[in-house]
């Protein structure tokens, strides 16, 4: 392990802090799709990181992960630590390029087949280990310091493949129909998050996942989907509970940083110098799923990826997506069953996979209340069932 350097890093991480906490934005980044990079704003970005675990930050941030495991999973911490780990990662890259912005990756549209996503091709991350070890990529040959000197590790969960993660649709219903943060962080935590944990492996399966630059544009998708979510209506939205079992508020301090929750909820004010491309203030954007979802290129546009979910049975809608009631259905979407759904999916649409569940390594590792777990499975399966009952289609 690199102590000089994390030595170093301690030193301008407190440095940051004190600078930064004090005052409001004198400049705004965004993040955006990895996918959306120029090569030169890749390589550019490359360079930082590469730069970055040199001098021993991915040591230094895989090492606060691990020993804040227990205290920022299974509770309401969750999106607010991490909000707040990404923004240090992101202002100490900052110090070697200013108009760093750490991208994020659009998960839900290699839902189907991960493991065949152009962001962990050669261009970008890399793909599965060889031997274990990733040879490609970003973090090609990385020897890795933390918890000991080993390679960087991945270990995709179905050999060369990784089973499906969850659609576009079940995470655009789970936005529309939470609206307290415990409720909604449940759903996200032991869903999407844990899918991309799981299917990754390797390093990404284990307490110290921050390892991987995976993780960061894994976090980064989930904090875009809160943002998201507090758009439409939950901006200041924060209850549960925290690692304590005590209750969860603003005024609530995040494990670690001792800073309060509320200095992590807004965006574009005091620290939280970030914003996200093609994210919507709108209200209206909880009745489009292109806000939740980029929809793959296929050469149809974007209206029709939301126009099979208007052309569900009325009491499908009114379970799974209340807020697409009849009257706000987009000009041209038919309203009246199965055939009308048929007629407006794409012809490359296809049926709901049903997605990967957590392993009872994983439950058990973060220490999740097994039957809230179930309930959440079981929600899973039986949406995809409906849907497919419905003879739904997929235009991802």
């Amino acid at each position: 392990m690199k102590f000089v350097s994390l030595l170093g890093c301690l030193a301008i991480g407190l440095l940051v802090g004190m600078a930064d906490a004090q005052g409001g934005c004198s400049r705004i980044v965004v993040r955006r799709d990895i996918t959306s990079l120029s090569p030169q704003e890749w390589n550019r970005m490359a360079s930082v990181i590469q730069r970055m675990h040199q001098e021993g930050w991915f040591e230094y941030y895989a090492n606060i992960h691990n020993r804040e495991f227990g205290n920022i999973h299974g509770n309401d911490n969750f999106f607010p630590w991490h909000r707040r780990f990404l923004r240090d990662f992101e202002e100490v890259a900052q110090r070697y390029d200013s108009n760093f912005a750490i991208p994020y990756w659009d998960e839900l549209r290699d839902s189907r087949s991960p493991a065949n996503s152009v962001v962990l091709s050669p261009r970008f991350i890399g793909g599965n280990g060889f031997g274990s070890c990733v040879r490609d990529g970003l973090q090609s040959n990385w020897n890795m310091g933390f918890p000991n000197n080993h390679c960087l590790i991945r270990s995709y969960d179905r050999g060369s493949q990784m089973q499906p993660w969850y659609s576009p649709e079940y995470i655009f219903s789970i936005m529309q129909r939470y609206n307290d943060m415990h409720s909604f962080r449940e759903h996200i935590e032991y869903s999407l998050h844990g899918s991309v944990h799981l299917g990754m492996g390797g390093d990404m399966s284990t307490y110290w996942s921050a390892n991987d630059f995976a993780f960061w544009l894994h976090h980064a998708n989930l904090d875009r989907l809160w943002a998201q979510w507090q758009s439409w209506g939950h901006g200041s939205t924060m209850d549960g509970q925290n690692q304590n079992g005590s209750p969860m508020s603003l005024g609530s301090r995040l494990p670690h940083y001792g800073d309060p929750v509320s200095s992590t909820m807004h965006m574009g004010s005091g620290r939280m110098c970030f914003q996200y491309a093609g994210g919507s203030s709108s209200r209206r954007s909880a009745k489009a799923m292109s806000f939740v979802a980029e929809p793959p290129n296929n050469g149809t546009e974007n209206g029709n990826a939301d126009a099979g979910l208007h052309a569900l049975p009325e009491h499908l809608r009114k379970k799974w997506f209340p807020l697409l009631s009849s009257n706000q259905a987009p000009s041209g979407a038919p309203m009246n069953g199965t055939r009308s759904i048929q007629s407006v999916s794409r012809a490359s649409g296809k049926p709901l996979l049903y997605p990967a569940p957590l392993t009872d390594m994983w439950v058990s590792m973060h220490g999740f209340d097994r039957n809230s777990v179930s309930q959440v499975m079981d929600e899973a399966r039986q949406f995809v069932v409906e849907m497919n009952g419905a003879k739904y289609l997929s235009p991802y």
